[in-house]
């Protein structure tokens, strides 16, 4: 499991990243960054997504051992330092 953070600014870009991420076969969540509760949404789920429009950061945490590809798709989304 790897935690990144992510930026999601407007309806646009919430689509583009569900539809990015719907393309990987392990699972992908988010969460409100810093939310240390179970609160894990999926993020290949447009309503999912939606729903956590509030917060200007998310952590997004992949169950994988590989996220090579995933980070390079996502890139756009990757929240600024």
């Amino acid at each position: 499991m790897r935690e990144i953070k992510i930026s999601l600014q407007d309806i646009e870009s919430m689509e583009d990243f569900t539809k990015t991420v719907s393309e990987f076969d392990y699972n992908i969540y988010l969460r409100p960054e810093g939310d240390r509760k179970e609160t894990q949404l999926n993020a290949k789920s447009i309503l999912g997504v939606m729903s956590l429009a509030f917060y200007k950061r998310l952590e997004l945490i992949a169950y994988t051992d590989d996220m090579s590809e995933l980070l390079m798709k996502i890139q756009p989304f990757i929240a600024k330092a």
